[in-house]
């Protein structure tokens, strides 16, 4: 536990020398994102506003992973996601997609992928792909003694600005596989590594080409593909969720922005989503600019308006301890819901760091 404890530390203070760039200037609409980060203590604030807040008791002590560097805005390829398929009958595989409109009823039947039922040659292990005419590098974590009948769940979780694929694995995948191993769980998690120091344009179609390798590869359920990132990880899984609802079916933004960040134009289709902001975030922060609609208050109220949920005039917030807020009356199948506590720029927060605990449980339900 004590080489445990080393390792994650000296992985934090690795991260914390890169110099923080800030993905929240004032006007400025450059392609950067930084890293900062404080540790989060005190008790829960009161919050105001309709609808439903839960909240953690307080915690001491947070280790900070966080990120900086610079970089230019990418141009990448013109692609606009896949698209779904038609709703799936019987047990063979069905490739890509799903229900059209992303409308799977919670707690459906795995729709298995075309790679099911067939030996497979991957293992644990960094893969190279032909991607918008460049070679790519991505990690696949598979399950211990895989079952190519068993339709796993699949997790594509992307990286923060300047950091790798290893960055996220030496994290466990956001620390989503440990909670997922204590409730005797299993799943194929996905690590890619961005062009230079940020995700771009064309790693809409990275996505699409790392998913057709996967489903005709390896047997994951087609209607269970998450997807999560931590801070431009975070901003990634955000551009992706506004036009891949047919092929993600639930995301979770850690420290997100929704500018400086390649958008797609957006289907506005529903998605199902969460979200966590620490409200001393400089890098990322709730709100940067109200007018121009910038910052992951609007992320949250464009997700739930998105999924027909009913809009609260004041989104609960905690500047102390955790609390989550769900939205109500939202689509049965789209559960939207945004944490924040008063922290910084960081996905790692209390002791036990509760950030994972809450994403696996909204990843579980599906």
């Amino acid at each position: 536990m004590q080489d445990q404890t080393f390792s994650r530390l000296a992985l934090c203070v690795t991260l914390a020398s890169w110099v923080a760039i800030s993905c929240a200037p004032a006007e400025s609409d450059s392609n950067n994102e930084g890293g900062g980060g404080a540790t989060a203590t005190g008790s829960v604030s009161s919050a105001s506003g309709s609808g439903v807040a839960t909240s953690s008791s307080s915690a001491s002590g947070s280790t900070v992973a966080t990120s900086g560097g610079t970089t230019a805005a990418g141009t990448g390829g013109d692609n606009t996601g896949g698209s779904g398929g038609a709703e799936p009958t019987g047990s063979g595989g069905n490739g890509m997609g799903g229900w059209p409109e992303g409308a799977i009823p919670m707690g459906n039947a795995p729709v298995p992928s075309a790679g099911c039922g067939k030996a497979t040659t991957l293992t644990s292990k960094e893969y190279t792909i032909s991607s918008s005419g460049q070679n790519r590098v991505y990690y696949v974590d598979m399950p211990r003694n895989y079952d190519m009948n068993k339709p796993y769940r699949l997790f594509y979780t992307s990286h923060w600005i300047g950091s790798r694929y290893q960055d996220v694995k030496n994290q466990d995948f956001y620390f989503l596989k440990p909670q997922l191993e204590a409730d005797g769980e299993q799943a194929i998690f996905v690590a890619p590594s961005s062009d230079g120091a940020t995700w771009q344009q064309k790693d809409h179609a990275l996505f699409d080409d790392i998913m057709a390798f996967m489903n005709e590869n390896v047997c994951y359920d087609t209607t269970r593909v998450f997807a999560t990132g931590f801070s431009f990880g975070g901003m990634i899984t955000y551009s992706l969720s506004t036009n891949h609802q047919a092929e993600i079916r639930a995301a979770v933004g850690i420290a997100p922005a929704n500018y400086n960040i390649w958008l797609p134009e957006k289907t506005h289709k529903p998605i199902a989503w969460m979200h966590t902001t620490g409200m001393s975030d400089g890098t990322c922060p709730w709100v940067n600019n109200e007018g121009q609609k910038r910052g992951a208050k609007f992320i949250a109220l464009e997700k739930a308006e998105d999924n027909g949920c009913t809009i609260p005039d004041n989104i609960p917030t905690s500047n102390g301890a955790y609390s989550c807020y769900d939205f109500q009356d939202c689509d049965p199948e789209h559960p939207t819901r945004v944490c924040t506590f008063g922290g910084g720029h960081t996905n790692i927060d209390g002791n036990p760091n509760w950030i994972p605990i809450e994403s696996w449980k909204f990843f579980k339900q599906f």
